[in-house]
């Protein structure tokens, strides 16, 4: 090959994009599970050498960016275009510079928690003060159109409490509990399934190999 023959060009368009299997523990921006084997992706900077033969394509430089998510996130990605907004990922890289590392967030199930446990204390309060007004306003002799109002909303608002806002909090937790679930199962799935992609090459190639030896 004659070196003069080749030539290289880059251009601010030209890109690179590759996915890799990764092992390493990490969480992930919108998973509540942890994961030991995750995707992530680059986009690098390209340029292309060509030769009279060939085409060659080389990265340039730091990635462009690179993201992680879980197997669960890229499932759901290449399975779900077209449809909403994306799927949520983790930046790790941005123009060669590192991003921050991702934040401690509580958990679904223990931000429903949270709140449903806010929302109790609030009831318990208000239980207190309407059963403090009731007191003074029973005592009153006779109770005025105002006073059996006003007790008519307390019972009301009370009424709404138990049989409408506390069962809503239960169904959000337990919403949130089976999507954890759903979550762990196609994260349990993929990992099987790369397990037995794995095993499969493995046998593939012990196959190969003993048939080259027979020959």
């Amino acid at each position: 090959m004659i070196d003069n023959e080749n030539e290289r060009y880059k251009h601010e368009s030209f890109g690179q994009v590759s996915f890799n299997r990764t092992n390493g523990h990490a969480h992930f921006y919108g998973s509540e599970l942890d994961q030991d084997h995750y995707i992530s992706m680059e986009v690098n900077a390209s340029e292309i050498e060509r030769s009279l033969t060939q085409d060659w394509y080389f990265t340039r430089g730091l990635p462009l960016i690179r993201i992680r998510m879980s197997g669960g996130q890229f499932s759901e990605l290449i399975t779900s275009m077209n449809q909403g907004s994306g799927v949520p990922c983790t930046v790790e890289m941005v123009k060669g510079e590192k991003t921050q590392d991702l934040p401690l967030q509580e958990s679904r199930k223990e931000f429903v928690h949270r709140k449903f446990e806010d929302r109790m204390k609030e009831f318990a309060k208000g239980i207190r003060e309407g059963q403090a007004r009731a007191k003074e306003l029973i005592k009153k002799k006779p109770l005025s159109k105002d006073d059996m109002r006003e007790l008519d909303l307390q019972i009301e608002w009370l009424s709404n409490e138990v049989a409408s806002n506390i069962p809503f909090f239960a169904k959000c937790f337990q919403e949130t509990m089976d999507e954890v679930v759903h979550e762990a199962k196609l994260e349990v799935e993929n990992a099987i399934q790369h397990k037995i992609s794995i095993l499969g090459l493995d046998e593939l190639h012990k196959q190969n190999k003993l048939l080259s030896e027979n020959k």
